[in-house]
């Protein structure tokens, strides 16, 4: 090599340049489209056309005055105990409601865990899970009975 740098010596490093972001390119939408499909719920188009339900539920809840209190905390042992204090509109305690929720992970559903929760005292509720790692984690409740009950809250678990 003489030392020149010709007009070939150029289109090759250019051409391997923008190669090399070309291919990085590939690799990092190839792992996004794998592990994020883009759709925060399974069936988007039927959660909007029921969205006027939802409206008129969660209106009819707040005229009921039901309130929950959602916490969530890590034991010893490693396991994730979640607690729900329903309340009505008098501030006391509702028993006998049978909740059941998931712990939603904000950015990849794969990891969502359902809850089932136990009435400890009244209006009181309960459920332990193993496995759950420390971030944020969306807590959602609802009971199935007439009328319905749902609350959330996103929590930080350690």
């Amino acid at each position: 090599m003489n030392g020149k740098l010709t007009g070939g010596d150029v289109l090759i490093w250019l051409a391997g340049f923008f190669g090399l972001i070309l291919l990085t390119n590939i690799v990092f939408v190839t792992m996004a489209v794998r592990t994020f499909r883009g759709e925060d719920e399974q069936h988007p188009y039927l959660q909007g056309i029921q969205y006027n339900q939802t409206l008129a539920q969660r209106a009819e809840q707040v005229h009921r005055g039901w309130q929950a209190s959602i916490s969530a905390s890590r034991l010893r042992s490693g396991v994730v105990r979640t607690t729900v204090l329903l309340v009505g509109p008098d501030k006391k305690p509702q028993p006998g409601v049978l909740l059941a929720g998931l712990l939603r992970h904000p950015a990849d559903e794969n990891l969502d865990r359902p809850l089932q929760f136990q009435e400890i005292a009244p209006g009181r509720h309960e459920a332990v899970i193993t496995g759950v790692r420390p971030g944020n984690w969306d807590v959602l409740v609802f009971s199935k009975a007439k009328p319905p009950f749902h609350a959330s809250r996103r929590l930080w678990v350690p």
